[in-house]
């Protein structure tokens, strides 16, 4: 089992991660200006002399170096130079194998003056007694969110990785393993907390990636942290290669990881028959499966009995239908016992906006009982402390939710953001849980959205040539405001006979009175349902017919069962509208009329009380009044427009 292990430095240094993340940057910048390279080589060549400053500092032999700025001839630049290279070059050679996989010409690929000025620059600093908290948060300062899309480094948010670490509050003793580690946040997490609750014990960690310059940031983010062993290796923890012991079956008590999104296996090119969830229902091999699919089951494969995994992934992998079968095959190796659905913005500075959801598994333990109750403690986080520009957001969630969920857990009842969901069996909890967000449990005989309308579907995006300057009016998005539908024309509202005549075939196609639209597809799921609007009536001006588009979704309300602004009552309600943000479905938001239909109405509904009877009263008022208010933007833009100056 390869390993490093450090020598306990007890002297602080007073190198802050502003000081060392400002000379990351000197340092980028000197091997830019003086050599021109691209950012990339530049943060490559960066990578190799960050090694060779730690190694050298472990193993000598020591060098110096005058200060920066001290003048030197060539001939003391080259000589400097070449033995750096050549103490680089031995490193190289005694190190792990991949090292030499990661710099197979084992040489820096800067000049002269290039390497002797980095040497000048971190003279004086001395990464034996700078903090590995120090030295990752410098980095990460350092790696700007465009650099790191370009060197396609993904981090984690910090709250996020602490909160998850401190719910799942690993001890010292346990192993704690990241089978997709990066530079190393989930690990250095786990080192922080341990170190926070028992100083004096010697701390081991374990860490595989298959990058190599991933590995390296992991290594130097968490090289010489007192009492540390770092376990590390260069592997795909889905198809691991080589005669190593390790990672292996039931190895490990905790594991903390973030996996690659998006990645789709093929099993032309990797060998998926090992994996149950890599099965249809009846039990043959699919062709291509996610690779987030496929990550939970290998990292249950790695646990203990009883271990626990805690693992970001995107939402799909609880929502979609074509996975049911991969969450069945699950359920018979672990199950759910907490959730945290987090907000579109948490993964905004990595250039992507999907739903994500972070899921506390556990494998099941040696004759557990698999039909046994549980109730997962559920929390969906609204706020993570920055918006999706990265602006700073008071009343993060994320900063005592991990204290609230073991709370929810033990009570079983909602505590802050936290609720207890029904109660299943274990054995269910995989396949069970996107029913469970949506609220698609519980008493049979509950009323659904499906007994009182009489259709509900998506709408249908016209082809692009289509579009005409006069027509039939199609309801788009921007059209929908959450106080009545704005009828004003703009650009690309109107389609042609052709089109027209197709959608009147379709009666769902053409709205009537009394339909209820709200967006059901955008680039966010925050906007999902956000605006519910009513047709009372299409305007003459618009030609008194309309349709919509694929974006939006019709409900037509049985009007013999409900009134339609008591539905549109209930549809507007803040709970209501994160009820139905749970059904959401893909990487990308899209919500589905069959899944709408399965919504769990209160029976207030259908036998209003006061409150809900004066809502609808509003909302008729508010109808009446967009509709004036349509009414006087139009004859204002006829009159407008004839008007000559």
């Amino acid at each position: 089992m390869p390993s490093i292990q450090y020598k306990l430095i007890s002297e602080p240094d007073d190198s802050t991660e502003y000081t060392l993340s400002a000379l990351y940057r000197r340092a980028h910048d000197s091997m830019r200006n003086i050599d021109g390279l691209q950012p990339q080589e530049a943060f490559d060549e960066l990578l190799k002399f960050l090694f060779f400053k730690q190694a050298n500092e472990d193993k000598g032999p020591k060098l110096f170096f005058p200060r920066e700025g001290s003048p030197l001839s060539k001939t003391e630049i080259k000589k400097l130079a070449d033995e750096v290279r050549k103490v680089f070059s031995g490193y190289i050679e005694t190190f792990n194998s991949w090292f030499r996989q990661l710099w197979k010409d084992q040489r820096f690929q800067l000049s002269d003056t290039a390497l002797v000025t980095l040497c000048q620059l971190f003279k004086d600093i001395h990464f034996s007694k700078v903090s590995f908290d120090i030295r990752s948060a410098a980095l990460k300062e350092f790696l700007s969110p465009e650099m790191r899309r370009g060197l396609g480094v993904y981090l984690t948010p910090d709250d996020v990785v602490k909160m998850m670490v401190e719910f799942v509050n690993p001890t010292i003793e346990q192993s704690v393993y990241d089978p997709a580690c990066g530079s190393g946040t989930f690990l250095i997490e786990t080192l922080k907390h341990c170190r926070a609750n028992k100083k004096a014990q010697r701390i081991s960690v374990w860490g595989t990636d298959k990058n190599p310059r991933m590995l390296l940031l992991a290594e130097l983010n968490m090289g010489h942290f007192p009492e540390i062993t770092f376990n590390r290796r260069v592997t795909d923890a889905l198809f691991p290669e080589g005669e190593d012991t390790w990672p292996a079956a039931d190895s490990f008590d905790v594991i903390f990881t973030n996996p690659p999104f998006g990645m789709m296996l093929d099993s032309a090119s990797f060998d998926l028959r090992r994996f149950q969830t890599s099965r249809n229902t009846d039990g043959r091999q699919v062709n291509r499966q996610p690779s987030e699919i496929v990550f939970i089951e290998q990292s249950l494969h790695y646990l203990k009995p009883g271990g626990v995994l805690a693992i970001v992934l995107p939402k799909s992998v609880v929502t979609n239908s074509t996975f049911q079968s991969a969450r069945r095959a699950l359920d018979k190796q672990g199950y759910i016992y907490a959730a945290m659905i987090l907000p579109p913005e948490t993964f905004a500075t990595t250039g992507t906006q999907a739903s994500t959801v972070a899921l506390f598994i556990r494998k099941y333990g040696l004759n557990e009982d698999k039909k046994g109750k549980i109730q997962i403690a559920l929390t969906n986080v609204t706020n993570v402390g920055y918006d999706s520009t990265g602006r700073a957001r008071k009343q993060n969630q994320l900063l005592k939710l991990a204290e609230d969920l073991r709370s929810c857990i033990e009570s079983k009842s909602s505590i802050g953001v936290c609720r207890a969901l029904p109660e299943i069996s274990r054995e269910e909890t995989f396949s069970e849980l996107g029913n469970l967000l949506a609220g698609r449990t519980g008493a049979r005989d509950a009323a659904r959205l499906g007994d009182v309308v009489e259709k509900a579907a998506n709408g249908r995006t016209p082809p692009r040539l289509s579009y005409t300057d006069e027509g039939l009016f199609v309801v788009k998005v921007g059209n929908l405001t959450g106080n009545g539908i704005n009828w004003i024309p703009r650009e690309r509202n109107f389609i042609s006979d052709i089109e027209k005549k197709k959608r009147q075939a379709s009666k769902q196609l053409m709205l009537q009175k009394g339909d209820i639209l709200l967006t059901a597809a955008a680039h966010s799921p925050v906007y999902i349902a956000k605006k519910v609007d009513i047709v009372d009536c299409v305007p003459e001006w618009v030609g008194g017919a309309a349709s919509y588009v694929g974006e939006v979704m019709m409900i037509r309300p049985n009007r013999k069962v409900i009134d339609p602004f008591i539905l549109l009552a209930f549809l507007r309600m803040p709970a209501t509208t994160e009820r139905i943000q749970m059904m959401i479905r893909g990487q990308t938001a899209h919500l589905y009329a069959s899944d709408l239909l399965s919504l769990p109405l209160p029976s207030a509904l259908l036998d209003p009380d006061e409150r809900m009877r004066k809502a609808a009263e509003i909302l008729r008022r508010e109808t009446e009044i967009n509709f004036e208010m349509n009414q006087l933007a139009f004859e204002q833009q006829q009159i407008l427009g004839s008007i000559e100056l």
